[in-house]
């Protein structure tokens, strides 16, 4: 029992130094990674500088198909007339839904994803 707690003790104090590699291909992964911040003294080693991470850029491209148009300027019912229940759909920055279509996207249960930029 007492290794077992040393050995915890050793790997936190391990994990609490440098630069650490963050991988960000899926809400799964998101979620872990908050998870992991909200342990017990790894807020505190952020904030003092002693742990810091780093984005690694190997992020999965999804095939051409699967990728979602951007919907900008006015998204009247009719743009959406395509769109599967449950499907997110992506409206770029400044892309305003008319009320029917955001009645549509009530409807249908459509997530809304705005881009920034």
């Amino acid at each position: 029992m007492v290794r077992e707690l040393l050995r915890e003790i050793m790997v936190e104090r391990r994990s609490l130094a440098g630069v650490e590699d963050v991988r960000m291909t899926s809400d799964a992964e998101l979620q872990a990674f908050v998870k992991k911040l909200m342990a017990p003294g790894i807020v505190e080693a952020v904030r003092d500088g002693r742990l810091r991470f780093r984005l690694v850029a190997d992020a999965v491209q999804l095939p051409e198909a699967q990728q979602k148009p951007v919907l900008s300027g006015v998204i009247s019912e009719r743009k959406l007339a395509g769109c599967a229940a449950g499907e997110t759909i992506v409206l770029a920055r400044g892309a305003v839904l008319t009320p029917l279509a955001r009645d549509l996207t009530r409807r249908l249960g459509l997530k809304i994803e705005r881009r920034s930029g």
